[in-house]
């Protein structure tokens, strides 16, 4: 311990948040050995402080962006002559289109049911209640019930998403689950597969970047610019304003208008601009 650094402790546990809480579990603990006299001192008081990890850069995609993503899909889930094996479904283009439509989390889309969709409504709505999740000795299942409390909630879907759902249900095959996306086997389809089906896809064309939770990103930088901060947490499932401000919008900070503050350092630069005018116009001699 005595030569662990701030940056280590940080590195080990994973996340700046879960260093800081590591630190202080470990200074207690090492306190008390000091009290009992099984150490001289405490070698966490040595430790640097933990430096706050730099913010990432939020990044959605753009118009010609999201027509890349969905050309790479459609080139990906065309066969290839020759090639053994089943051909991809249709389902990666239609799961990427329902979170665009949604701004739900990948786990969220897969556990969707055809009973959380309605689609006769005169603004047709879909309910997420639950999410796909690993446990191991049981595999892939459906929690019933989302990441958080504000996580359970209904939206109205765009056009776009209806369309595509109700093309979705009239060849739809049944499955034990009700899901509407499941895999040939009738099963939960995995985040994991999912996630790499996509990677597949995007290679070889500079959409490397681009990952599931680029398009729930997407979703909120639209609605942050059309709307509000606050449609945009309601629409993603966040309880506060400040997460999805921090970490799904993509915009520069805006800083405070001080341009009447900063007007006094212009004092006197219109005679100064004057004077360097005309000494420019004055014919050489």
């Amino acid at each position: 311990m005595r030569g662990l650094r701030g940056c280590d402790l940080g590195c080990c546990v994973g996340r700046h948040a879960a260093a800081k809480g590591a630190k202080v579990v470990l200074g207690q603990m090492f306190a008390l050995a000091v009290r009992r006299g099984a150490l001289t001192n405490n070698p966490v008081r040595d430790t640097a402080r933990l430096r706050n990890p730099r913010r990432r850069k939020v990044r959605a995609l753009d118009g010609e962006q999201l027509d890349g993503v969905r050309a790479a899909i459609q080139k990906w889930q065309e066969p290839i002559p020759g090639k053994s094996g089943p051909r991809p479904t249709g389902d990666l283009g239609d799961i990427v289109d329902l979170m665009l439509a949604t701004g739900a989390r990948i786990g969220e889309i897969l556990g969707v049911r055809w009973e959380d969709v309605d689609l006769a409504a005169e603004r047709p709505t879909l309910t997420i209640s639950g999410t796909i999740v690993y446990l191991k000795g049981k595999g892939f299942f459906r929690q019933e019930w989302t990441k958080s409390d504000a996580g359970y909630r209904t939206v109205v879907l765009p056009r776009f998403a209806v369309g595509m759902l109700l093309a979705r249900k009239v060849t739809a095959v049944d499955n034990p689950h009700d899901a509407i996306f499941a895999s040939r086997r009738g099963t939960w389809l995995s985040p994991q597969n999912v996630r790499r089906q996509w990677q597949q896809a995007r290679a070889d064309t500079g959409l490397e970047w681009v990952t599931p939770h680029t398009f729930r990103k997407t979703v909120a930088t639209l609605i942050d610019n059309v709307a509000s901060t606050k449609d945009a947490a309601s629409q993603l499932g966040h309880a506060t304003e400040q997460v999805t401000k921090k970490h799904y919008i993509q915009k520069p900070a805006v800083a405070p208008d001080s341009s009447d503050i900063l007007e006094q350092l212009g004092a006197g630069r219109t005679a100064t601009a004057n004077k360097r005018r005309d000494h420019a116009r004055r014919p050489a001699a």
